[in-house]
């Protein structure tokens, strides 16, 4: 190429941009600009975080991934990994799944003294990919306008971008449960376009529902929803000789499932000495947030530490003392603590779980504040974040009493959406809830706005009813999630009385 050649390539490339984004069409269009506006808020957000403190579990994520690229290094050198340092930094307690830590190996096997400010802009990075990866697959499988309501929600969310420069995978779970819900959506489609299903496509199913689970082991719930409604519709759909392919396409994805799962779970299992299959911190969850927790020690536990960390500690303790698994006593202490639980009790610590849940959405941001930071983050993580989550949670209620009779494929999106809204707002039924647990359920939310105003348009235009015994079913399955949802809020209320 010639030096003349090059100057007019050059010169002619802001021409051809030009033209290649004219060919987008609006929708594209569109969805490029809220993207980019949802990296301008990451950076933003990124530059008042940056350098903030480790916050709760990241402590747990960082070591967790240093250890892991330890193991990694070791093994490329040929060297054998320390088993010790695997069984107590990476498994630990057992009470978190290491699926940020695997992320974060990465970065640590190649820069093994990487700063805080460093990984947070690596961890900010790899969330906005996946976003973007996110909002494409919504686009494919839904169309323009849900992509764009993820963009929106919970994309332009301040606090949520603090969440994608953070070592907490709760964030990333909730997108990760978008996908699993689109790959979903596709098998059901091949099954009433073609009368099957691929076994590939049960296996993505399958690494999806994993993946999600190691972010976060609370959609556990969700992936069995999800998974069960489809598959269910599928073989409703399917010809009686085809029933065979779309079976074989759900084992496929159950054994995708499985064998990513059995590397962590076997490991917990020697290491704790217990059967685990995902996290064993459900004792001590139920024990503190619905117990007395003056008993959960079978007596007070050591003042000086947290209402986590004291059980921890006593758990091990006894465990060694009489030979057995620390797993097993805190089953035993969680039982102790609980004996005096009535229904009446139980309810008004879930209506109290569920206010923890909705006040303060930005806290977590004004935690990882840096003192060293430019500006403070603190004033548009409230504003932005209060002006958004609260419309947004208002719409849940909207979402989950929503019915059409219309679209089949509007249809099944919306008592997939419902199911997995209801599966995540299990938290407070289980846990004590806060201001973290919502950036999971946000993207599903983006969804169920979308949807929402799918059904309004299809009113509009008065599209015809779908017709079928599967049409029948999504229908009766929309107004039992929703009823299940009201009976569920309405009997907590009158038991907290």
């Amino acid at each position: 190429m010639t030096t003349a050649t090059a100057v007019t390539a050059v010169a002619g490339a802001p021409a051809r941009a030009r033209d290649r984004w004219d060919r987008l069409g609006r929708p594209a269009r569109v969805l490029a600009w809220l993207f980019a506006a949802t990296v301008l808020v990451k950076v933003v957000v990124y530059v008042g975080v940056a350098g903030g403190g480790l916050v709760g579990d990241e402590a747990y994520y960082f070591d967790s991934g240093r250890a892991l690229s330890n193991a990694v290094r070791d093994l490329v050198w040929l060297r054998s990994p320390d088993p010790g340092e695997m069984d107590r930094i990476v498994v630990g307690s057992g009470w978190f799944m290491p699926g940020m830590s695997v992320v974060l190996t990465p970065l640590y096997l190649v820069f093994p003294g990487a700063p805080l400010e460093v990984a947070r802009g690596y961890l900010a990075l790899l969330t906005t990919l996946l976003l973007l990866v996110t909002a494409l697959r919504v686009r494919r499988t839904l169309g323009a306008v849900p992509a764009g309501a993820v963009l929106v929600y919970p994309g332009l969310v301040p606090t949520y971008a603090a969440f994608g420069a953070a070592g907490w995978g709760d964030s990333a779970a909730g997108l990760v449960a978008v996908l699993m819900v689109c790959q979903a959506i596709d098998m059901v489609r091949a099954v009433r376009e073609h009368g099957s299903i691929s076994w590939r496509a049960g296996v993505t199913l399958g690494v999806y529902a994993i993946v999600a689970v190691y972010f976060r082991s609370s959609v556990s719930l969700l992936v069995v929803g999800v998974l069960g409604v489809t598959f269910v519709v599928s073989m409703v759909l399917a010809a009686r000789a085809e029933r065979g392919r779309v079976v074989l396409s759900y084992v496929a994805a159950g054994v995708a499932f499985l064998a990513i799962l059995a590397p962590w779970s076997i490991g917990a299992s020697a290491a704790l000495d217990a059967r685990v299959v995902t996290t064993v911190s459900v004792p001590t969850v139920r024990a503190n947030t619905f117990g007395d927790r003056d008993l959960v020690c079978f007596g007070e536990c050591d003042p000086g530490s947290s209402i986590w960390f004291s059980p921890l500690r006593y758990s091990r303790e006894q465990a060694r003392a009489a030979g057995l698994s620390e797993v097993d006593i805190a089953s035993e202490m969680s039982a102790y603590a609980r004996r005096d639980v009535t229904s009446t009790s139980y309810a008004r610590d879930v209506g109290i779980n569920a206010g923890r849940y909705f006040y303060n959405p930005a806290r977590f941001a004004t935690l990882l504040r840096w003192h060293d930071a430019p500006y403070s983050i603190v004033p548009l993580a409230e504003v932005g974040t209060a002006g958004l989550f609260y419309p947004a949670s208002l719409l849940m209620l909207v979402v989950l009493g929503a019915v059409t009779r219309r679209s089949f494929d509007l249809q099944l999106s919306l008592v997939l959406v419902k199911v997995a809204i209801i599966t995540l707002m299990v938290q407070p039924f289980v846990h004590i809830a806060g201001p973290r647990y919502w950036t999971t359920l946000a993207p599903l939310l983006g969804l169920g706005a979308a949807l929402l105003w799918a059904v309004r348009r299809e009113r509009i235009d008065d599209a015809p009813r779908a017709g079928g015994a599967v049409a029948r079913l999504l229908y009766v399955a929309q107004v039992g999630l929703g009823l299940f949802a009201l009976a569920v809020v309405v009997g907590v209320g009158l038991l907290a009385l």
